[in-house]
C-alpha cells in the first residue's frame, strides 16, 4: 500500500530538478524542412546552436547547467538518467525517417521519469509537426492534431496560472506560430492563439499512459527565443513546469 501512494505522490508532485541539476539540449542536422529541404539550418534560417545559447543561459540563471548535443546519433549513445529534462531544439528534424532515429531512446527516458521540451514551428515544417503528433500520440497522449493553416502575424496570450513556477509574468507573445487543434490528454499552458487552437501545450505527468512518469511539453514557435520577440519569463517557466509538472 505504501509503494501505491509514493507511485501516486508522483505522479501529482514531480521535482525533477531536486535529482539533478543536468538538463540536455540536442538536435539533428539532418532536416525535412521547407520543400523538403534536408539542410534547412544552413538556409540562412536560425541555427539550433543559436537557441542553445538561449537556453543555456536561461538554465544558468536557475541553477541548472547545460549539455550541447549535435546528433541524434550520439544522443542515443548517452545514459540520458543524468538529465532532468530535455530540449529538443530541431525545429525542422523529423524522427523515424532519420536512420538514427531517437524514439525509442526518449521514449524510454520518459518512461523513467524523464520530461522533454520538443520544438515545432508554423505549418510550413509539417515534416517536423507531425512527428511531434506522432510521437506524442505513441507515448499515449492521445489524438494530436495541428492546422494546416499558416497564422503570419502575432498574437499575445495570457500564460495559465499552474504554469507560473519562475515567475509571475503571465503575458506571453507568438509570431507566426503553429497551432495545435486537438492536444489529446494535453493542457493547453496559455490562451488560444485563435479561436480553440493552441501553440503550447504539455502534457503533464500521469497524461502519457504509454509514460506515465514522464512529461512532454511542445511550443510551435521558435521566435520566443530571439530577436524582438524573445520572452525570457516564458522559457523559465518553461523549464520549471518539466520539472515540477
Amino acid at each position: 500500500m505504501f509503494g501505491a501512494s509514493r507511485l501516486g505522490f508522483w505522479f501529482r508532485n514531480p521535482d525533477r530538478g531536486a535529482r539533478s541539476s543536468k538538463v540536455l539540449v540536442f538536435y539533428d542536422p539532418l532536416t525535412d524542412g521547407p520543400g523538403g529541404n534536408t539542410d534547412y539550418y544552413n538556409s540562412g534560417d536560425v541555427m539550433p546552436s543559436q537557441v542553445y545559447s538561449v537556453i543555456q543561459s536561461r538554465e544558468a540563471a536557475l541553477g541548472f547547467t547545460t549539455t550541447f548535443v549535435q546528433s541524434y546519433a550520439a544522443l542515443n549513445s548517452m545514459d540520458l538518467t543524468q538529465y532532468a529534462h530535455l530540449w529538443d531544439v530541431g525545429y525542422a528534424s523529423p524522427y523515424t525517417t532519420n536512420p538514427n532515429d531517437p524514439t525509442s531512446k526518449l521514449t524510454t527516458y520518459l518512461q523513467q521519469g524523464g520530461a522533454m521540451f520538443i520544438l515545432g514551428e508554423n505549418a510550413n515544417f509539417g515534416a517536423r509537426d507531425d512527428a511531434i503528433d506522432n510521437f506524442v500520440t505513441g507515448l499515449g497522449g492521445g489524438s494530436v492534431a495541428r492546422s494546416g493553416t499558416d497564422y503570419a502575424y502575432s498574437v499575445a496570450g495570457t500564460v495559465q496560472p499552474e504554469f507560473l513556477i519562475a515567475n509571475n509574468n503571465n503575458s506571453v507573445t507568438f509570431n507566426r506560430p503553429g497551432t495545435f487543434t486537438a492536444l489529446g490528454t494535453g493542457t493547453a499552458m496559455t490562451t488560444a492563439f485563435t479561436g480553440t487552437e493552441y501553440v503550447a501545450v504539455m502534457w503533464k505527468t500521469g497524461s502519457l499512459t504509454s509514460a506515465p512518469a514522464g512529461a512532454v511539453v511542445s511550443v510551435l514557435d521558435i521566435n520566443f527565443f530571439l530577436g524582438g520577440n524573445y520572452e525570457p519569463d516564458f522559457i523559465d517557466n518553461l523549464s520549471l513546469s518539466l520539472n515540477r509538472r
